[in-house]
This record gives C-alpha cells, sequence and structure tokens, in this order.
C-alpha cells in the first residue's frame, strides 16, 4: 500500500481533495454505501489488505458516563469478543 502524502479525517476536507482529482482516498465501504451521493467520484474496483488496529473508548476524569454512551460501549464490547482473534 502506498504511503499517505496527505491525511485528512474530515470528510469535507477529504472531498475536497479528492474534487481536485489529484488525490485518491481509501474510506469504509458504508460510506460509500449509504453517506456517498457525489456522482464526480468513483469507486476502484481494489482489494486491500485486511488490517486490523486498536481502537479505545475514552473518557474524561472525573465525569459519568451518560447511560447511551455506557450502552454504547458495552455493546462495542460484545461485538468484539465475537470477532475471532488475530493471529
Amino acid at each position: 500500500m502506498p504511503s499517505a502524502t496527505v491525511f485528512a479525517s474530515v470528510t469535507p476536507a477529504r472531498n475536497a481533495l479528492l474534487a481536485t482529482g489529484r488525490f485518491v482516498s481509501i474510506v469504509q465501504g458504508s460510506v460509500m454505501r449509504f453517506n456517498f451521493n457525489n456522482p464526480a467520484f468513483k469507486v476502484l474496483p481494489i482489494s486491500l489488505p485486511t488490517t486490523r488496529r486498536p481502537i479505545g473508548a475514552i473518557s474524561l476524569k472525573a465525569r459519568t458516563l451518560s447511560p447511551v454512551a455506557r450502552l454504547f460501549i458495552d455493546c462495542a464490547h460484545e461485538v468484539a469478543k465475537a470477532l475471532p482473534r488475530q493471529q
């Protein structure tokens, strides 16, 4: 995989760079299926290696999580437990 030349996690910034025609970007498949209505952009038919990176939930000290945040974290733990372990 080529190294990143520009890193932009903000979608409008990334889309503005893509619109110049000088950049390509990698996004999750769900972004393209559910949230992308711009006909100027094209999905390229390529396969990329599967990578797994650690993901964490961060909270502020001395702050109580809302019930919704606690429910989300608990659900994320359950989903993560069900995933096969990477060797």
